[in-house]
């Protein structure tokens, strides 16, 4: 089952990439991810993509921005996020099958919420330590 969704999702967010929405969703979500998480901008690719594969998340980090320009807080923010948010789209219609899309919905959002919620109170944090 998880498959063709995959699948669906990686053209999507290809086509989503050569029309130049990534950029725009990532210049859009600038204040989100600077102003709130401390991350750079472009770790909104990762995120983006995480949906569908959530374990090559990092690996797709560090081909965007080299690691050591990182900080150890910005690290521990994006794990954390990455941690909480959605676990991929394979999940999200697992979820649509067995609670119906409104539940489905529900679910995403409060997870997505809640790990931007807790990835900032975690940079504001882990800032004020030495």
């Amino acid at each position: 089952m998880a498959f063709p969704i995959i699948i669906a999702g990686s053209v999507t967010i290809a086509a989503l990439d050569i029309f130049g929405f990534i950029g725009f969703i990532v210049n859009g979500a600038r204040p989100l991810l600077s102003g709130w998480l401390g991350l750079p901008a472009e770790a909104g690719i990762p995120l983006i993509f995480g949906i569908l594969r959530k374990e090559l998340t990092l690996i797709l980090l560090s081909e965007l921005i080299p690691l050591e320009s990182l900080t150890a807080v910005q690290m521990i923010v994006f794990s954390l996020v990455i941690m909480i948010y959605v676990p991929c789209v394979a999940t999200i219609a697992a979820c649509v099958r067995e609670f119906g899309w409104k539940k489905a919905l529900a679910i995403t959002v409060i997870d997505i919420a809640l790990a931007v919620f807790l990835g900032g109170i975690a940079y504001r944090l882990l800032s004020l330590m030495p």
